[in-house]
């Protein structure tokens, strides 16, 4: 199994670099993301990479890093998603765009990608929604927010004993609107109402 490779870039294509190392050259498909930061380094790169088997191909795919990885293998779990559908996605979405698709369960977003259209976009949303959620938890904006001690990590402490699911404090949280120095009264009551209004039907 090849995990990764270190080496020296000999060509680099839209979604296709090739990868010398030590005299072999390994012919690596990746995403516009990991190309633009192979571009960016020139001389010797580091690329985590994944071998796709079938019976009429081997194909190596490769990313910038295990969290590229992660989202490339959560993607091809989705039945109708291929490589090549999974790395669109990633060329055309940044991490942040990939959570808050399964955070808020907007479609329209994966749509942005080559390839995906909205009876697909559903189903990856559907499928993997909780698995997303539960593994990222937050956009990395709202992460850092969560992270920092305050009113939102008491919010959504006082909400989760109160019964609700973590999984959709978060979401209401994500889509909301509100100022950091936000009362801990103005923003229990505005999440609420996310989660018993209107709102609520994303959740289910």
């Amino acid at each position: 199994m090849i995990t990764h490779l270190n080496g020296t870039v000999e060509k680099i294509a839209d979604n296709y670099v090739v990868v010398d190392v030590n005299g072999v050259g390994y012919g690596v498909t990746c995403s516009a993301r990991t190309i633009n930061e192979v571009k960016a380094h020139s001389g010797l790169v580091h690329i985590v990479t994944l071998l796709n088997i079938r019976e009429d191909a081997w194909t190596l795919y490769g990313f910038i890093s295990e969290q590229e990885k992660f989202w490339f293998n959560m993607l091809i779990s989705v039945q109708g998603v291929g490589g090549k559908v999974a790395i669109a996605i990633l060329s055309a979405l940044s991490d942040d765009d990939l959570y808050n698709a399964f955070l808020s369960g907007d479609k329209t977003i994966l749509t942005r990608a080559d390839g995906v259209g909205p009876k697909l976009a559903s189903r990856i949303i559907m499928e993997l929604k909780d698995k997303i959620v539960g593994k990222a938890d937050l956009n990395t904006a709202t992460m850092k927010t969560l992270s920092e001690p305050g009113v939102v990590g008491d919010v959504v402490s006082a909400l989760s004993n109160l019964g609700y699911q973590r999984t959709d404090i978060l979401r209401a949280i994500s889509s909301a609107q509100f100022d950091k120095n936000c009362r801990f009264d103005v923003l229990l009551k505005l999440i609420l109402h996310k989660l018993s209004g209107s709102d609520h039907s994303h959740e289910k």
